[in-house]
């Protein structure tokens, strides 16, 4: 089964995707409200003004209970989620793979491409027995959507 962001998003539980929404609406940037404003008013069928005019809860709801939104604006939602929830996951998962990084953020001049196969999915298979084992699914499944050398997780990740 091909996985998308907004199939990740649409099964996740409702607490989580309201936690995501919330983390996305502190700092959103210009252009990613005003991508999700108008995603969200074709969702709910209403004026994109009146969007724009409500108050931060509702804003939290709608978006935490749209299952369809465009694969950018879910992608977003994930990462930012993953990034203030399951950072230590995240870094975890890469110092396994000695990936340069800062506090999760790999660092630029790191070549993805020089990661072979096998030790992606054997960190995967690691990081799959931690702790936090929804955190690691989520985000190994998040590394699935993004291509290149994450494409081999799908390998190790338990069936739906």
């Amino acid at each position: 089964m091909q996985r998308s962001a907004n199939r990740i998003w649409r099964r996740l539980p409702d607490e989580i995707r309201t936690s995501a929404s919330k983390v996305f609406w502190a700092e959103p940037t210009k252009d990613q409200k005003q991508f999700l404003f108008a995603a969200l008013a074709k969702a709910k069928n209403v004026r994109e003004i009146s969007v724009r005019r409500a108050p931060l809860e509702r804003l939290v709801n709608w978006t935490a209970t749209t299952l369809t939104l465009p694969d950018q604006i879910a992608n977003n939602l994930l990462q930012d989620y993953l990034l203030h929830d399951h950072r230590v996951t995240i870094v975890r998962y890469l110092d396994l793979l000695g990936i340069p990084h800062t506090d999760g953020m790999i660092a630029e001049s790191f070549d993805l491409s020089s990661l072979p196969k096998e030790r992606v999915q054997d960190a995967a298979r690691t990081l799959l027995t931690s702790i936090d084992r929804p955190g690691a699914e989520l985000y190994l499944k998040y590394l699935v959507v993004q291509g290149g050398p994450w494409s081999v997780i799908e390998e190790v990740l338990p069936t739906e």
